[in-house]
């Protein structure tokens, strides 16, 4: 993975983590359920190759002349710009926390170490937390100024082709089990059987699917257990930046093989990530990271998407 130039006084190990931050900060990468590709400067092509079904034939001596019956066709991966600036004072901290008090001449007096550690770890979590409900809920066209960067994946799956279960309303603890069964039925053949089928969630209705499952009469084994939810032997993962009331089922994995792709450029700006004066005669130091970031899916079709109506 390329390196990200850091401008700063400090001269500590935060380059790898903030590339941390633009490409593994948010849940649904952190949890292994999107393949991440690192270094698209403009565009990526996803290329998909197939040959037609049910091609086998009877021998013969001089087989009849071959119909070309292999397609092609690709999906792009187009990560858009984003930035993340923001401005600090160092003497904020004069009254405060030793370890993190500004150091140097009054005149001149900046952040130490321990604070602008504190500080790019702070950019990582707020960056993170917005990354995470984008990958899900971006939408260019929503008029949300946190959501217009890129199209999330639950976008893509509507618009290109996802299997919908028949809609049954937002999701409660009443209907919740009952939704999970019309979604899981729906799962396309080619990847019903697949082992890295997960079934994706908000947090807030997998909650909802937990409260139902404790009310069960009849429990399965560990129906109790956190960080181990599954239905009908698929795997549940939750994630606070997925829109309530939707649920996502399709292969997920962190290798290519992933259905849910994720697309950063952390090398093209010498200048990605910068922590210094905000003018020559300020105190403030700005805090400022630019990087790249966009989803895609690799076939829609073999995804399941419930909608709420």
């Amino acid at each position: 993975m390329a390196s990200v130039n850091v401008t700063s006084n400090y001269n500590g190990d935060v380059a790898d983590a903030l590339i941390s931050l633009t490409v593994l900060g948010n849940q649904a990468v952190e949890k292994g359920s999107v393949y991440v590709q690192a270094g698209i400067q403009d565009k990526l092509a996803m290329p998909r190759f197939n040959a037609a079904l049910d091609q086998l034939q009877a021998r013969q001596e001089n087989p009849d002349a071959p119909s070309d019956s292999f397609t092609w066709d690709e999906r792009i991966l187009e990560p858009s710009d984003a930035m993340f600036y923001d401005l600090v004072n160092p003497r904020n901290m004069e009254a405060v926390w030793r370890p993190w008090q500004p150091v140097g001449p009054l005149v001149d007096r900046v952040s130490n170490p321990a604070m602008q550690a504190a500080i790019i770890e702070e950019t990582m979590k707020s960056v993170g937390n917005q990354l995470g409900k984008l990958i899900w809920q971006g939408d260019t066209l929503s008029g949300d100024p946190t959501l217009v960067f890129f199209d999330g994946f639950l976008k893509i799956l509507e618009a290109d082709g996802a299997i919908n279960p028949t809609p049954a309303g937002a999701i409660t603890e009443a209907n919740v089990l009952s939704i999970l069964d019309s979604s899981v039925t729906a799962i396309p053949d080619s990847i019903y059987e697949d082992a890295n089928t997960v079934i994706h969630m908000s947090t807030t209705d997998a909650r909802h699917y937990e409260a139902a499952s404790r009310s069960l009469d009849f429990k399965g084994n560990a129906i109790d257990e956190r960080g181990n939810m599954r239905y009908a032997g698929f795997e549940i993962r939750s994630y606070t930046g997925m829109a309530k009331d939707k649920i996502a089922i399709t292969k997920s994995t962190a290798g290519k093989d992933s259905n849910l792709w994720a697309g950063v450029d952390v090398a093209g700006d010498e200048d990605n990530v910068k922590i210094e004066r905000y003018r020559p005669e300020s105190e403030q130091f700005i805090v400022k990271t630019l990087f790249k970031y966009g989803t895609q899916i690799g076939n829609p079709t073999e995804a399941v998407l419930y909608l709420p109506a």
